[in-house]
């Protein structure tokens, strides 16, 4: 996933890098509003992204589905990926992170270009603006992205078989439990809900050490709750 969406990241890039050295961008007399649209194709860029991680997404949810329907005691070919609820999810989850990456990249390019755009920076000065925030999307952006993305691909298809195998009645969230346990996965350690139900809706409010966490950009089925987050899920039989 890391270097499929690196890829995307730099194609992006390029394009970019190319198109201001073919636009009158970073000159005095360039006053067209959406001048970021200039530079990149962001609905096409966004179809892209979207093409190349969904067979990464699919995948995942594969192999997720396979190790955990192993893991109650049937045969991986027990498991069918091609439910329409893992066809659904691979589909629009695909799009929904294709739209929300690109969203975030245009929005830091523009917080990025704005005023050099409006003070007439050259050209020059303009493509190391896009270096840096291009850069960092490909690296530290891209592995963000993808451990998170990655983590709740593998969280859905562990539910979907425990689903399929009919053995399963519940999920338990379990936390590292060591010292570098963030204090809201702290408080959901043996935490168990139904397979259909949500750790969390999206809009909830967690309190825990004196901080609060919103949930306001997806529901809570499975872990993660947040980047770099270690906990897992285990079946509760029934």
């Amino acid at each position: 996933m890391v270097s499929v969406m690196a890829a995307q990241f730099n194609q992006q890039k390029a394009e970019i890098l190319a198109h201001l050295d073919t636009t009158r961008i970073g000159t005095k007399n360039y006053t067209r509003k959406d001048w970021l649209q200039d530079l990149l194709d962001w609905a096409e860029a966004a179809g892209s992204f979207k093409t190349a991680i969904q067979p990464v997404v699919h995948a995942t949810l594969l192999q997720a589905g396979q190790d955990a329907i192993q893991g109650v005691g049937l045969e991986a070919s027990q498991f069918d990926p091609f439910t329409p609820a893992i066809v659904e999810y691979f589909q629009n989850r695909s799009i929904k992170i294709a739209k929300d990456v690109t969203y975030e990249t245009e929005k830091q390019l523009r917080a990025a270009l704005s005023q050099s755009v409006v003070d007439g920076k050259s050209s020059y000065e303009l493509r190391g603006m896009v270096e840096n925030v291009m850069g960092s999307a490909s690296t530290m952006r891209a592995d963000r992205i993808a451990r998170t993305e990655v983590s709740r691909s593998q969280g859905y298809g562990d539910i979907q078989a425990w689903k399929q195998s009919g053995v399963v009645e519940g999920k338990e969230w379990f936390t590292a439990e060591d010292e570098h346990v963030c204090p809201f996965c702290d408080d959901l350690d043996h935490t168990i809900v139904g397979l259909d139900d949500n750790f969390f809706d999206k809009g909830d409010t967690l309190e825990a050490g004196g901080q609060a966490m919103a949930m306001n950009y997806d529901d809570v089925p499975s872990c993660p709750l947040h980047v770099n987050c270690r906990c897992v899920l285990l079946p509760v039989r029934a």
